[in-house]
């Protein structure tokens, strides 16, 4: 079997057990949030339609309704949230404020209805989903 399909296979086997019962790791991290606004640091601003990010233990799923879907790996520290994207292209990961395969995050706002995510190259807005 090829790294890829060992990936993807152990991905979705992390995200069935986590519905399973699993308690969450992240606190009001865990669950799915809607990407509500992209505000790039060029100054530009962009209201994605039906964009949501959704993390379940060290695992983060990006998702863009009927067009894209990217799962990786993050590891979430209070104040930061580092994501890897081992699979996936940069150019499909645009869409999601994201314009690297890794991409740290400092955690601006967090709360059980509200996140705000900050990098270098832009700063996302959400709402719990």
């Amino acid at each position: 079997m090829d790294t890829m399909k060992r990936y993807i296979i152990g991905a979705l086997l992390l995200l069935m057990a986590s519905a399973c019962g699993k308690m969450p790791i992240n606190g009001d991290l865990d669950g799915r949030w809607q990407i509500m606004k992209i505000e790039y640091a060029s100054g530009e601003e962009e209201v994605p339609e039906r964009a949501y990010y959704s993390v379940a233990l060290h695992t983060i799923n990006l998702m863009k309704v009927g067009v894209s879907n990217q799962t990786g790996n993050m590891e979430y520290t209070g104040d930061s949230l580092f994501v890897v994207m081992p699979i996936s292209k940069v150019e499909d990961l645009l869409p999601f404020g994201m314009n690297g395969t890794e991409q740290r995050f400092g955690v601006k706002e967090l709360t059980s209805n509200h996140l705000v995510l900050q990098s270098d190259y832009a700063r996302l807005k959400f709402r719990k989903f």
